[in-house]
């Protein structure tokens, strides 16, 4: 399969993109790196003026800085205003930098003016964020990109302290961002512009190398497709073959292919002449070993029959006698065996049954027992609840008769000396209706425990009853078991008889032997007459083997100089 893509221009493509790929990484990490360190240079410049300038407003009168009743700026008793003014236009025009004097949060002294109306922005206030971090904090304030009277600026803040160290005030350094981004866009420029030249050039170095190597590929390509199509007169011309690198040692390797070819083709059509008349001679022999193999398939068909026979024959016997005579043996003692287990198990069977029967009957007894238990004990938890009420009812009878003790008791204190031989009685009264309450009291405890123990008897029967009954379909299940049990060991005492039927029946089969024998002896006469035949046939057969034997040693010697000859060639990764 020919394959059109074109290399040089996938080459080129690649190395386009990566080069643009790397451009643009490159041009990136410089431009960042530039912006970076011009916006850390033009910040560092910025703070130098305004140190420079605090240091020169703190020389230049003694005193601190207030101001006056009519709302003047003074440092000691000086006005400042009209003499700061001129010194920060001045410095103004010649660095090209702004400068602010804040009072508090209002500049008092700028260069600065509204881009609309023209006029200095003194009077108007700083922003709370500046306020907060240079005035209150005292920290020097470094302002970024910010917006101020219609343009964009860098500042620099820097706090105005007094001789007690307190913060009065601040110093404003600024420069609009105009030339900073001037400044970037030319060095973005001068990026791109270095980077599209080199692409340029290196595209341009790349192009023309690359269309050396393709046409000296070309050439190569040309060469080993007139070889693919059989013709071994190819050129490869001179500016590719004295190429020194990769593609000049491919273009020579390929000639070299070339002219080994030639001579290995030439000696091949030699060899195959002397192979054709080779396999003429061959294929007499051929011939005349075809006509003798005839023969001697003919006398090998029937020694295969007879042998065939035969050692179906033999197989059969030798198969027969081993089966049978371990069959009668095996068979012999295992009826004897079983003979013997059908009787014991009969026997085992027969005592299992009457011995299930018996403890079925002694079960239905129990459970008869344990139902008459049951009544038994229901009729005395019975007797015991009545127990307990005739107990409530004496508790009840003291009570009263406590009741009447008392109220005994009163009357014969009402009746004085009349009463004192019934207030006794009353007393004792009283004392047997307390006996007799504690009496019934300790009755009902007792009668209370024993109905308890009662009910936990009558659950108890009422589980034991359940397992009986259970234990009794368990014994009839297992004694309709050993039934089953008996009737198969009288099957098998049938099975066997049978068995020593069978037995009489294998006994007969041996006397078929002796036909068997007769038969392999005839077979044994006619193997032996087909061996002379074969072996007559197998004289002639050898002096053909001897002629075909010759020509295979001739046909060997050429097809080895022929691959000696083609040993050259390697045929791996063919499938590539």
């Amino acid at each position: 399969m020919k394959k059109s893509r074109n290399m040089v221009r996938s080459i080129i493509l690649i190395a386009s993109v990566l080069a643009l790929l790397m451009a643009a990484c490159v041009g990136y990490i410089g431009y960042s790196h530039i912006k970076k360190a011009y916006m850390t240079s033009f910040a560092e410049g910025l703070q130098a003026s305004a140190v420079l300038l605090s240091d020169s407003l703190s020389h230049m009168t003694e005193g601190d800085w207030t101001l006056s009743e009519d709302g003047q700026l003074l440092k000691g008793d000086v006005a400042m205003h009209d003499m700061l003014q001129d010194q920060f236009d001045g410095i103004s025009e010649q660095t090209g930098m702004h400068y602010t004097l804040f009072f508090g949060d209002t500049r008092y002294v700028t260069t600065l003016a509204d881009a609309e109306s023209g006029k200095r922005m003194e009077g108007t206030q700083a922003s709370e964020t500046v306020v907060n971090e240079v005035i209150k904090q005292g920290n020097t304030y470094l302002a970024e990109n910010f917006e101020l009277a219609g343009q964009n600026w860098y500042a620099y803040y820097l706090p105005i302290k007094n001789s007690d160290g307190s913060v009065v005030g601040m110093l404003f350094v600024g420069r609009d961002t105009s030339i900073v981004d001037a400044n970037m866009a030319a060095a973005a420029r001068a990026i791109v512009f270095t980077f599209v030249g080199f692409f340029i050039f290196n595209f341009c170095v790349a192009r023309i190398l690359i269309t050396r190597s393709t046409r000296a590929i070309r050439d190569i390509v040309g060469g080993l497709q007139k070889l693919e199509d059989g013709e071994l007169s190819f050129y490869i011309a001179d500016r590719t073959f004295n190429r020194k690198d990769e593609l000049g040692v491919i273009a020579e390797s390929s000639a070299q292919v070339r002219d080994k070819l030639q001579d290995v083709i030439s000696a091949t059509k030699k060899l195959s002449e002397d192979v054709t008349q080779s396999g003429v001679n061959l294929a007499s022999s051929a011939e005349s070993a075809s006509r003798v193999a005839e023969q001697v398939t003919n006398a090998v068909e029937d020694i295969s029959r007879g042998a065939q026979s035969q050692a179906e024959s033999v197989e059969n016997s030798v198969t027969n006698t081993n089966e049978m005579g371990d069959s009668i043996d095996d068979i012999t003692a295992r009826v004897e065996d079983l003979s013997a287990a059908a009787d014991e198990m009969l026997t085992g069977a027969n005592r299992t049954v009457d011995t299930l029967s018996d403890l079925m009957d002694k079960n239905q007894n129990v459970m008869t027992s344990m139902q008459d238990i049951n009544a038994q004990i229901r009729l005395t938890n019975d007797s015991v609840k009545n127990i307990a009420e005739a107990s409530s009812a004496i508790t009840a009878i003291a009570d009263q008769t406590h009741l009447l003790s008392l109220n005994a008791s009163i009357e014969a204190a009402r009746a004085g000396e009349y009463g004192k031989g019934f207030s006794v009685v009353a007393s004792e009264i009283g004392i047997l209706s307390e006996q007799s309450k504690n009496a019934a009291v300790q009755i009902k405890q007792i009668v209370d425990a024993l109905v308890e123990e009662s009910e936990k008897s009558v659950v108890t029967i009422e589980e034991l009853s359940n397992s009986i009954q259970e234990q009794n379909y368990q014994l009839t299940n297992t004694k309709d078991d050993m039934d089953s049990v008996v009737v198969n060991v009288n099957n098998v005492g049938n099975s066997t008889q049978i068995i020593a039927q069978k037995i009489h029946l294998l006994n007969e089969l041996k006397t078929g032997f002796s036909d068997i024998i007769s038969e392999l002896s005839a077979i044994s006469e006619q193997n032996a007459a087909s061996t002379q035949e074969t072996n007559a046939s197998m004289e002639e057969l050898n002096s053909t083997f001897a002629l075909i034997s010759d020509a295979a040693n001739d046909l060997r010697e050429m097809a080895e100089t022929l691959n000696e000859k083609m040993s050259y060639f390697t045929l791996e990764n063919m499938s590539a």
